[in-house]
């Protein structure tokens, strides 16, 4: 039952020995493939007892990498063990991770793993451990994802920290923005990446345009619930940062009759009554999403934690001074 550790990498000499060390007791194999490093980056591989790969083939004319998913399915059929663990290098396995992959892979039953994903404020489920199979291979230029021929399990106690350092490199999101703008002329309609388009066009303070791309995406019916709702309430804080409080405010409620468990849609909701100084619908807003006692259990995408407690209890504090001021 033994576990193939599978990379691609480029140029990530300052974080590579961090990632290996975190997870070194979770394989029994390490399988990287190097994309174009011109750092100590293969040298330190080598040093943790690395199958190296040289694969440039995933880049475009320009040098910049083109296409993760075919540099990613490069790594995982250098594998030769039952399952396959990917990683990336600025990935930090949290203690106690290990063990338990080694339990699921000793188990077995399914074709892949969720685990927790972490990066700032948010968190996420990510395919992480699957079976080898040739079916198992990953799927899109950017934003890829590992397809799954067979159930689906979740551990969120195995936690994965995203800690990237960017210095000296193409920043993610310009980057992620080039790719989902090619994939965008190639098929219009790939609602995967409509999604994640307007999320970097979002990100880059590009918010009109992102609005754009959201409204297409709710308007092709989506591609499952977690990630409809998402459109939906990225859609209302694009209005939120135009400072469109009504607009924000009607995509918050689609939000929320898309999946009312969330708590961030509440207080956006909230957030904009306060905006607009309407304190008692601001109170009931944050009333509600202080109903939401936890994100639901088939989240997914995106949770943000402090909105399930802290942040909405504290709009309510204020919320009464300024009504009591009134």
């Amino acid at each position: 039952m033994g576990i193939s550790a599978c990379m691609i990498v480029r140029d990530e000499e300052r974080l590579l020995a961090r990632c290996l060390e975190s997870f070194k007791d979770a394989y029994d194999e390490l399988n990287i493939v190097d994309t174009g490093s011109k750092d100590r980056t293969v040298e330190i591989a080598t040093g943790f007892g690395a199958r190296l790969r040289s694969f440039t083939d995933c880049n475009g004319p320009d040098g910049r990498i083109q296409d993760f998913g075919l540099a990613r399915n490069v790594s995982l059929d250098m594998a030769t063990q039952e399952w396959l663990l990917w990683m990336d290098a600025d990935d930090v396995l949290q203690p106690g991770g290990a063990g338990r992959l080694r339990q699921h892979a000793a188990k077995g039953g399914f074709a892949a793993l969720n685990v927790t994903i972490q990066w700032d404020a948010h968190t996420w489920l990510q395919r992480r451990l699957l079976k080898n199979d040739k079916r198992n291979r990953f799927i899109g230029r950017i934003h890829e994802y590992p397809d799954a021929h067979g159930p689906i399990v979740d551990d969120r106690e195995i936690r994965v920290l995203h800690l990237p350092d960017k210095r000296g490199k193409e920043p993610s999101n310009d980057r992620n923005l080039r790719l989902c703008e090619l994939v965008a002329r190639e098929n219009p309609t790939d609602l995967h990446n409509l999604f994640y388009y307007a999320n970097c066009l979002r990100l880059a303070g590009r918010f009109d345009e992102a609005i754009l791309q959201y409204m297409q995406y709710l308007a092709l019916g989506g591609a499952f619930l977690n990630e409809k709702f998402l459109a939906a309430f990225f859609l209302a804080q694009c209005h939120f940062a135009r400072r469109r409080w009504r607009d924000a405010i009607d995509a918050g409620f689609n939000a929320v009759r898309i999946d009312p468990r969330y708590a961030e849609a509440h207080c956006l909701i909230a957030d904009c009554y306060g905006e607009l100084r309407e304190y008692g619908f601001a109170r009931q807003w944050y009333r509600s999403a202080m109903a939401c006692l936890a994100p639901p259990p088939d989240a997914i995408l995106f949770v943000e934690p402090s909105k399930y407690g802290d942040y909405p209890r504290r709009g309510i504090e204020i919320c009464d001074e300024k009504l009591k001021g009134t």
